[in-house]
């Protein structure tokens, strides 16, 4: 047994790490500046303050790479010359006690496809353990500890994370250009990725179907056909919206077709699937419209999420909160390009993530965005977010980002659970 103390425990990634590294008997604690209900009902205490007898306390420190080594715990952690491990080598780590890990990496989709791969498996009988960068609709859990065949976990290609896993099966659903404050060009973020599938022993990067009669049905929810070559699939219904899964899904067909599962329990396991938080959400509020929730914090993905929406129908608003100034700025034009499909413009303050406030780059995105014509606002008052947003009274509002909006509107019962 170890003792191990997790910096940024509340993180998507790190939150699921500390439960299994405790699941395997292990004493775990960690620092951030958010509690976490997930880690608490594990039994892990989340301390929010920086805590130096917890350095002293822990045989090995567990860190996220959105801190810095000048970071007062990480500094001192230095200082006193314990281990230090970065998150994705411990997930490497964990992930190596199992006999299959079935890798998912790419810039956009692949938390869902990670997630309904998952779910065919457990469908299939097989048991698999999970790991994943968003939470489940089910039962709002991140995590699933089963069986010892199958580790199914999302890869980040961030700070080169995927390349410490060893996967038994790698996909890679597609390769945008992201993250260029670290890779700093396209051409450093393929070869990553080229190294990535280099490391597995099987890999997917086409899947090879075509899905017609692309429509929502009466409830809002994808329903797709599928076929490859002569071999036709059938109709799929889908428990949720946004047409981009249509693509996850055939991604999770060939993964799961690969691997050895029946047909029959790859369409079962896709169906009663009910997808993730964030991802084309619906949720109640308090304005009078139909109003979603989406993770969408790249250019690409505002566009699917623009595509997904206009196939309701009316009036289409977009609360955007930009995630790093420096993404914004290395996609300004494109942000300009998709955010200005849509009928009203609304931005919230950017969520800095591990960068320093520049206001001046929020500026310049409303003013790009004011001389297409369109309505556009910018908020850093929450207060005053919410009276505009109560004021919705028809139409659809889609609310997107990768920072801490949709949390603090659910903190201020603006929006919960459908």
């Amino acid at each position: 047994m170890k003792k191990y103390f997790l910096i940024g425990i509340s993180g998507i990634s790190m939150s699921a790490i500390a439960v299994m590294l405790k699941s395997e008997g292990n004493e775990v604690k960690g620092y951030d500046q958010h509690p976490c209900a997930e880690l608490e009902n594990e039994g892990i205490i989340v301390e929010l303050q920086p805590n130096f007898e917890s350095i002293l306390w822990a045989d090995e420190i567990v860190y996220s790479s959105a801190f810095s080594m000048d970071f007062p715990l990480l500094n001192y952690a230095l200082i006193c010359r314990k281990k230090l491990t970065v998150r994705g080598e411990k997930l490497g780590e964990i992930a190596s006690h199992y006999e299959k890990v079935v890798a998912v990496a790419g810039s956009h989709g692949k938390s869902t496809t990670t997630a309904m791969i998952y779910n065919i498996l457990k469908v299939a009988g097989k048991k698999p353990t999970l790991h994943l960068g968003a939470k489940l609709q089910e039962n709002g859990k991140n995590f699933d500890i089963a069986g010892q065949e199958y580790f199914v976990t999302e890869a980040c290609e961030y700070h080169d994370n995927f390349l410490f896993l060893q996967p038994y099966f790698s996909v890679v659903t597609n390769i945008e250009p992201e993250h260029l404050d670290y890779f700093k060009t396209f051409k450093n973020e393929k070869k990553s990725y080229k190294k990535f599938l280099e490391s597995s022993q099987q890999t997917l990067i086409s899947h090879q179907y075509k899905s017609k009669n692309v429509h929502l049905d009466k409830h809002g929810n994808v329903v797709f056909d599928v076929r490859s070559g002569d071999q036709k699939w059938g109709r799929i219904h889908l428990k949720f919206g946004g047409v981009y899964n249509v693509e996850n899904a055939l991604f999770a067909i060939r993964t799961c077709e690969m691997l050895g599962i029946n047909k029959c329990l790859i369409k079962l396991g896709l169906e009663n699937f009910s997808g993730l938080g964030k991802r084309f959400e619906r949720v109640k509020s308090q304005s009078g419209c139909k109003t979603f929730v989406d993770y969408a914090h790249h250019p690409k993905e505002i566009s699917k999420a623009f595509d997904s929406i206009k196939k309701l129908g009316g009036k289409n608003v977009v609360l955007f909160q930009p995630h790093t100034y420096s993404r914004t700025v290395a996609f300004m034009d494109d942000f300009v390009k998709q955010l200005s499909k849509f009928d009203e413009i609304i931005l919230f303050k950017t969520y800095a993530a591990r960068e320093k406030e520049q206001t001046q780059v929020e500026i310049e995105l409303v003013q790009k965005l004011s001389k297409t014509g369109k309505k556009v606002m910018l908020f850093y008052d929450l207060n005053a977010l919410i009276s505009l947003l109560q004021g919705i009274k028809d139409g659809n509002l889609v609310i997107l980002g990768a920072g801490d909006l949709p949390e603090m509107l659910k903190e201020r019962n603006f929006i919960w659970k459908d």
